[in-house]
Protein backbone atom coordinates (compact mmCIF):
# COMPACT_ATOMS: atom_id res chain seq x y z
CA UNK A 1 0.00 0.00 0.00
CA UNK A 2 1.06 3.64 -0.88
CA UNK A 3 2.09 5.92 2.35
CA UNK A 4 -0.71 8.04 3.21
CA UNK A 5 -0.55 11.78 4.92
CA UNK A 6 -0.69 11.25 8.85
CA UNK A 7 -0.14 7.53 8.98
CA UNK A 8 1.60 6.60 11.57
CA UNK A 9 4.65 4.94 10.25
CA UNK A 10 7.54 2.50 12.11
CA UNK A 11 10.77 4.20 12.63
CA UNK A 12 12.75 0.99 14.47
CA UNK A 13 12.38 -2.27 14.08
CA UNK A 14 12.25 -4.57 17.21
CA UNK A 15 12.90 -8.52 17.78
CA UNK A 16 10.55 -10.30 19.98
CA UNK A 17 12.85 -9.97 23.25
CA UNK A 18 11.85 -5.87 22.66
CA UNK A 19 15.57 -5.10 21.73
CA UNK A 20 15.90 -2.62 18.57
CA UNK A 21 17.77 -4.68 15.23
CA UNK A 22 20.29 -1.98 15.96
CA UNK A 23 21.38 -2.80 19.27
CA UNK A 24 21.44 -6.55 17.74
CA UNK A 25 23.77 -5.40 14.83
CA UNK A 26 26.14 -3.74 17.72
CA UNK A 27 26.63 -7.37 19.47
CA UNK A 28 26.94 -8.84 16.81
CA UNK A 29 29.87 -6.69 15.78
CA UNK A 30 31.40 -6.74 19.43
CA UNK A 31 32.11 -10.36 18.54
CA UNK A 32 34.03 -10.25 15.05
CA UNK A 33 37.88 -10.87 15.52
CA UNK A 34 38.66 -7.40 13.27
CA UNK A 35 41.96 -8.04 13.20
CA UNK A 36 41.87 -11.47 11.08
CA UNK A 37 39.18 -9.89 9.02
CA UNK A 38 41.89 -7.20 7.84
CA UNK A 39 43.90 -9.57 7.13
CA UNK A 40 41.41 -10.86 5.08
CA UNK A 41 40.81 -7.83 3.64
CA UNK A 42 44.34 -6.99 2.55
CA UNK A 43 44.41 -10.28 1.00
CA UNK A 44 41.80 -9.35 -0.99
CA UNK A 45 43.36 -5.80 -1.97
CA UNK A 46 46.49 -8.01 -3.05
CA UNK A 47 44.61 -9.99 -5.50
CA UNK A 48 43.78 -6.91 -7.42
CA UNK A 49 46.52 -4.84 -6.52
CA UNK A 50 48.34 -3.68 -9.84
CA UNK A 51 51.89 -2.16 -9.87
CA UNK A 52 51.49 -0.81 -13.52
CA UNK A 53 50.69 2.67 -12.38
CA UNK A 54 46.57 1.97 -13.23
CA UNK A 55 43.63 2.02 -10.95
CA UNK A 56 43.02 -0.92 -9.41
CA UNK A 57 40.09 -0.77 -7.47
CA UNK A 58 37.02 1.49 -8.15
CA UNK A 59 35.03 3.50 -5.77
CA UNK A 60 31.58 5.06 -6.70
CA UNK A 61 30.43 7.68 -4.70
CA UNK A 62 29.17 11.48 -4.45
CA UNK A 63 32.11 12.67 -2.13
CA UNK A 64 29.70 12.36 1.15
CA UNK A 65 31.54 10.63 4.27
CA UNK A 66 31.00 6.77 3.18
CA UNK A 67 32.55 6.92 -0.28
CA UNK A 68 35.77 10.05 0.85
CA UNK A 69 36.48 7.77 3.70
CA UNK A 70 36.17 4.63 1.65
CA UNK A 71 38.41 6.18 -1.12
CA UNK A 72 41.36 7.89 1.31
CA UNK A 73 41.38 4.29 4.01
CA UNK A 74 42.35 2.33 0.32
CA UNK A 75 44.84 4.89 -0.78
CA UNK A 76 46.64 5.71 2.04
CA UNK A 77 46.46 3.41 4.69
CA UNK A 78 46.38 0.25 1.79
CA UNK A 79 48.31 1.82 -0.62
CA UNK A 80 45.95 0.98 -3.66
CA UNK A 81 44.69 3.33 -6.76
CA UNK A 82 41.05 4.16 -6.57
CA UNK A 83 39.06 5.33 -9.22
CA UNK A 84 36.24 7.00 -8.17
CA UNK A 85 33.07 7.57 -10.08
CA UNK A 86 30.09 9.67 -9.89
CA UNK A 87 26.29 9.64 -11.44
CA UNK A 88 25.39 12.97 -11.16
CA UNK A 89 22.22 13.49 -8.77
CA UNK A 90 19.22 15.08 -10.88
CA UNK A 91 20.33 19.01 -8.68
CA UNK A 92 23.12 19.23 -6.78
CA UNK A 93 23.21 20.85 -2.89
CA UNK A 94 25.73 23.56 -1.89
CA UNK A 95 27.15 21.20 0.03
CA UNK A 96 26.71 17.95 -2.13
CA UNK A 97 29.08 20.23 -4.37
CA UNK A 98 31.36 21.69 -1.89
CA UNK A 99 31.84 17.63 -0.88
CA UNK A 100 32.51 16.04 -4.25
CA UNK A 101 34.76 18.83 -5.07
CA UNK A 102 36.30 18.59 -1.68
CA UNK A 103 36.56 14.86 -2.98
CA UNK A 104 38.37 15.19 -5.24
CA UNK A 105 40.51 17.54 -5.11
CA UNK A 106 41.40 17.97 -1.55
CA UNK A 107 41.33 13.76 -1.46
CA UNK A 108 43.54 13.91 -4.49
CA UNK A 109 41.35 11.78 -6.63
CA UNK A 110 40.81 11.02 -10.48
CA UNK A 111 36.88 10.88 -10.82
CA UNK A 112 34.81 9.63 -13.61
CA UNK A 113 31.12 11.92 -13.50
CA UNK A 114 28.51 10.71 -15.43
CA UNK A 115 25.36 13.34 -15.83
CA UNK A 116 23.00 11.57 -17.69
CA UNK A 117 20.37 13.35 -20.11
CA UNK A 118 18.65 15.80 -17.99
CA UNK A 119 15.11 15.76 -19.35
CA UNK A 120 15.22 12.17 -18.67
CA UNK A 121 16.33 12.11 -15.47
CA UNK A 122 13.89 14.92 -14.22
CA UNK A 123 11.45 12.59 -15.34
CA UNK A 124 12.61 9.53 -13.42
CA UNK A 125 13.01 11.86 -10.46
CA UNK A 126 9.73 13.26 -10.73
CA UNK A 127 8.25 9.22 -11.17
CA UNK A 128 10.27 7.83 -8.08
CA UNK A 129 9.38 11.28 -6.09
CA UNK A 130 5.56 10.40 -7.05
CA UNK A 131 5.59 6.77 -6.62
CA UNK A 132 7.70 5.95 -4.06
CA UNK A 133 8.12 8.83 -2.07
CA UNK A 134 11.62 8.60 -2.79
CA UNK A 135 13.45 11.31 -5.04
CA UNK A 136 16.75 9.83 -4.45
CA UNK A 137 16.17 6.76 -5.78
CA UNK A 138 17.22 7.56 -9.68
CA UNK A 139 20.34 8.45 -7.96
CA UNK A 140 20.80 5.30 -6.29
CA UNK A 141 19.80 2.73 -9.26
CA UNK A 142 21.83 4.87 -11.46
CA UNK A 143 25.08 4.96 -9.49
CA UNK A 144 24.60 1.03 -8.79
CA UNK A 145 23.56 0.22 -12.24
CA UNK A 146 26.42 2.65 -13.63
CA UNK A 147 29.50 1.35 -11.78
CA UNK A 148 29.45 -2.18 -12.99
CA UNK A 149 29.82 -0.77 -16.66
CA UNK A 150 32.58 1.45 -15.99
CA UNK A 151 34.77 -1.25 -13.95
CA UNK A 152 34.08 -3.41 -17.22
CA UNK A 153 35.01 -1.51 -19.78
CA UNK A 154 38.00 0.19 -17.71
CA UNK A 155 39.23 -3.17 -16.44
CA UNK A 156 39.08 -3.05 -12.88
CA UNK A 157 37.80 -6.13 -11.13
CA UNK A 158 37.47 -4.31 -8.02
CA UNK A 159 34.76 -2.23 -6.92
CA UNK A 160 34.29 -1.38 -3.02
CA UNK A 161 30.69 -0.86 -2.64
CA UNK A 162 28.78 -0.24 0.68
CA UNK A 163 28.40 2.36 3.54
CA UNK A 164 30.63 2.98 6.12
CA UNK A 165 29.44 1.54 9.57
CA UNK A 166 28.18 4.02 12.08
Amino acid sequence: TKDQKNQNKQTALFDRDGVCLACRYFEKKAKINWVEREKEFIEILNKYRRNDGYYDVLVPGSGGKDSAFQSHILKYKYGMRPLTVTWSPAIYTDIGRKNFQNWINIGGFDNYLFTPNGKIHRYLTRQATINLLHPFQTFILGQKSFIPQIAYLMNIPLIFYGETPT
